[in-house]
């Protein structure tokens, strides 16, 4: 072999070796950009996807805040109504509750645990207003605390002692009976409806970590909120 087919030849692997390692580059290269085309898409999608659950866990809390303010509404005139010795069905009480109670379902299904837990203690609250309300006029007319919305336990929804036939002798609201209850159970109000706002807007990525649901559930017996 003489020089010129030596010199040929290695031309040759030289020209096929650059080749085949530009293609591998360019292989490698192009692989590359496929999966950080396609790590983006996935991210995409999954941003897409929390995106949408939020949006419905923000519907289903906001429903829930407006039916424990239509709940506390009926409460509210409950505390103002002068009292009845007759109880009748008090149909506004038990469609607040009933509401309220759908409404904290949706919640369950798509809110993180520490809203839950929150929205849970809103309704527990609600609940332990109505026992209140009920035992204080309940007193008033000589009920023996057992009269109005909740006496019987928080399934027992469907009777009030806001709903009644004849005035009571004492002629007084539930909130000229018991002032303190009232106070107590206006600043149980507040700090539930706080500490559920903050857990949502934790969950939602708008706001610091929520507080711990803490503090005492006004009903009979209850102290000072621990707020």
């Amino acid at each position: 072999m003489n020089d010129t087919v030596a010199v040929a030849l290695i031309t040759s692997l030289s020209t096929l070796a650059a080749a085949g390692l530009a293609a591998l580059v360019a292989a490698r290269s192009t692989a590359r950009q496929l999966r950080y085309q396609a790590a983006l898409a996935r991210e995409e999608r999954a941003e897409q996807r929390e995106s949408g659950r939020r949006e419905v866990c923000a519907a289903a809390c906001e429903r829930f805040l407006a039916q424990a303010d239509a709940a506390y509404r009926v409460l509210d005139e409950g505390w103002a109504a002068r009292p009845f010795r007759e109880p009748l069905p008090w149909q506004d009480g038990f469609a607040a509750r009933r509401a309220l109670d759908e409404a904290y379902v949706r919640v369950q299904l798509t809110a993180p645990e520490a809203v839950v837990r929150a929205g849970r203690a809103v309704v527990q609250g609600i609940a332990a207003e109505f026992r209140t309300h009920g035992r204080i006029v309940g007193e008033a007319v000589g009920g023996g605390g057992g009269v109005g919305a909740g006496a019987e336990g928080e399934g027992d929804r469907g009777v009030s002692a806001l709903s009644f036939s004849e005035p009571s002798a004492s002629g007084l609201s539930a909130s000229e009976s018991d002032p303190a209850a009232r106070s107590r159970a206006l600043r149980e109000r507040f700090a539930g409806t706080e500490r559920f706002v903050a857990a949502v807007r934790v969950a939602l990525g708008v706001g610091e970590e929520a507080a711990p649901v803490t503090g005492s559930v006004v009903g009979e017996g209850a102290g000072e909120p621990g707020v």
